[in-house]
């Protein structure tokens, strides 16, 4: 009934059980370090956003920068920077080598994000030069919040908030999810499971 999934390099891992079974202790390995939990918590769910995240993120800034770099080589195609001594295939090169740094970057980003589901809590961890790690207690959680919008449902992926107050800001988010409806019903069921309601 409800799936728990781990996404890393492309590979899934996928236990499924009505309660939740906790991963195995080789893969949370391969990717927490042992200290980050306490004796009696135990993994449920292990994943990162989707690989569209790297798509979509830095999209707009792709598009603009091949939109510039054809606009550059048409004003050196009529002589308008050729003073400049500015080849078209260098602005082609140039343009092609900032549009494939940002795709770098976007996947840095990607890399750089955990999120992590136990028993006893919810993980964010981000940040590339900076780290960022959010946690909060399951009996904590007042609420959680599934965010598909048309352009996420598109490529089947969906993002999860989560508040420790009753108010619409979320403290958390994990992005761009791959089977969001699962990992959100595997949530929902764990903080009702902490709290006593399920």
């Amino acid at each position: 009934m409800v799936t728990t999934n781990s996404h890393f390099d492309r590979q899934q891992q996928m236990s499924e059980d009505a309660g939740g079974t906790p991963l195995s202790p080789n893969i949370v390995a391969g990717v927490m370090p042992r200290e980050m939990l306490h004796d009696d918590e135990v993994v449920l769910i292990l994943t990162k956003p989707s690989l569209w995240f790297v798509v979509i993120t830095g999209f707009r800034f792709v598009l603009t920068v091949l939109l510039l770099g054809i606009l550059a080589v048409k004003l050196v195609g009529v002589g308008g920077a050729s003073s400049l001594n500015i080849s078209s295939s260098a602005i082609a090169t140039a343009t092609a080598l900032i549009a494939l740094g940002r795709l770098i970057w976007a996947l840095l980003v990607w890399s750089s994000h955990i999120y992590m589901l136990t028993n006893q809590r919810v993980v964010t961890i981000k940040g590339v030069i900076n780290t960022t790690m959010y946690q909060a207690n399951l009996r904590k959680l007042q609420r959680t919040i599934l965010w598909r919008p048309w352009y996420l449902r598109i490529f089947g992926i969906g993002t999860i908030g989560f508040a420790t107050a009753a108010t619409n800001h979320s403290d958390s988010t994990w992005v761009m999810l791959s089977r969001p409806l699962a990992t959100h019903e595997a949530i929902v069921a764990a903080v009702n499971k902490a709290q006593g309601n399920g």
